[in-house]
């Protein structure tokens, strides 16, 4: 009798072992399924993302294109960007661009190497131009863009 009672018990046991092994997969399955959603949506998100990247990219291509078109046909081009008179080594320098506001004082702030003695930089525009001081004859020229 006592037997049977403990085969019983182990066969019981036995099946509620089983039965939660069982659910602990279909629970396992369940997480795993859930996981694959959130891949698949971030991916999805992912996609999205960079369909907009590539709208957005797309349109400032277009609107850079059309504001070169439109400088392009602009016949006032002279206006915008003016630079001052024209100048070449050896030719003397007007004598406006001698004073003050054009001379370079600190040559190292825009990064210009040292004049030799007798000479100084001067700024018109962009441009920098080194100057005979004595006779104002333009010794270098350094283009700035």
């Amino acid at each position: 009798m006592k037997f049977n009672a403990i085969v019983c018990a182990v066969t019981a046991a036995s099946l509620g072992f089983s039965a939660l092994a069982f659910g602990a997969d279909h629970d396992r399955r369940e997480r795993n399924d859930r996981a694959d959603q959130r891949r698949e949506q971030r991916h999805d998100y992912q996609d999205q993302r960079r369909e907009r990247q590539r709208e957005y990219r797309d349109d400032r291509r277009e609107r850079r294109q059309d504001f070169q078109d439109e400088r392009r046909n602009d016949r006032h081009n002279y206006y915008y960007n003016a630079r001052g008179p024209e100048f070449r080594r050896g030719a003397p320098i007007p004598y406006e661009y001698r004073r003050y506001p054009y001379v370079v004082v600190d040559y190292r702030l825009h990064h210009l190497a040292p004049p030799p003695r007798g000479q100084h930089w001067v700024q018109v525009g962009p441009d920098y131009v080194l100057v005979a001081i004595a006779t104002g004859l333009i010794v270098s020229i350094v283009l700035g863009y």
